[in-house]
């Protein structure tokens, strides 16, 4: 009789079977897939995000917001006028709530900000961007910084994910980056644990009207997921969008 063969994390068997700590049990649906390059103009308010169940709330009487063909489609904040910004997606506030939320997106010179915010004065959220007051890239906020805060925002492309796994008594909280000719790199892991109440493209939530802290960006892609993304499914986003940029 051949006794049970027994094996630890991350050693590969021979016809592509694997096995290791990167392997998910379940993998996170994609709720939202909020992409430029699916448009021809800046969203019509109320519409659809094809694929989801969310709409947008597209807020823009002083034209600061265009859409450009560039990069396959790109959303772009020319001014930092507080009363042109996009809302959109789940309402994400419960800490037993796991999530990824992906983000391609580019600092520009003029006004730094924050560019992707909770769409509520709290939880208190952030991704991406954000002047403190000189403009920083790489950030992920949930209650507390997900590693640095003082990465210079350099005018080109980054993409960011931001993971939260939905356990409150032992919450962790994982924030990678990359740029399109450096692959995805853990950039930090935290234990606080917030959510948002939907999301806010192009500054901080003052109402439902207007923002402050607006920046100057660009923004080709927003996605996100109902759990987290283990680091092969990144490098598969990554993978995915590299090109583009």
């Amino acid at each position: 009789m051949v006794a049970p063969l027994t094996f630890g994390s991350g050693i590969t068997i021979g016809g592509g079977i694997s096995a290791g700590p990167d392997v998910p049990a379940t993998f996170p649906s994609l709720i939202l897939n909020f992409d430029a390059a699916n448009y021809s103009a800046v969203p019509v308010d109320g519409t659809t995000i094809a694929g989801s169940i969310y709409t947008v709330t597209t807020l823009n009487p002083n034209g600061s917001m265009s859409w450009s063909s560039s990069n396959g489609g790109i959303f772009r904040k020319t001014t930092a006028s507080g009363a042109d910004f996009l809302t959109f997606g789940p309402d994400y506030t419960s800490t037993s709530q796991a999530y990824t939320v992906m983000m391609v997106y580019r600092s520009q010179t003029g006004t730094a900000g924050r560019l992707l915010n909770a769409n509520s004065a709290s939880p208190d959220w952030l991704l991406g961007l954000w002047g403190s007051p000189a403009y920083q890239q790489n950030i992920f906020y949930n209650n507390s910084f997900i590693g640095a805060n003082n990465t210079p925002a350099d005018n080109a492309w980054q993409f960011i994910w931001a993971t939260y796994n939905g356990n409150s008594g032992s919450p962790i909280s994982q924030n990678y980056v990359a740029n399109p000719t450096t692959a995805p790199t853990l950039f930090g892991t935290g234990s606080s644990n917030g959510g948002f109440e939907g999301l806010r493209l192009f500054g901080r939530y003052v109402n439902s009207t207007t923002s402050s802290e607006v920046p100057t960006a660009d923004v080709a892609v927003v996605k996100v997921w109902d759990g987290v993304l283990v680091p092969s499914l990144i490098q598969s986003q990554w993978n995915a969008y590299k090109t583009r940029f």
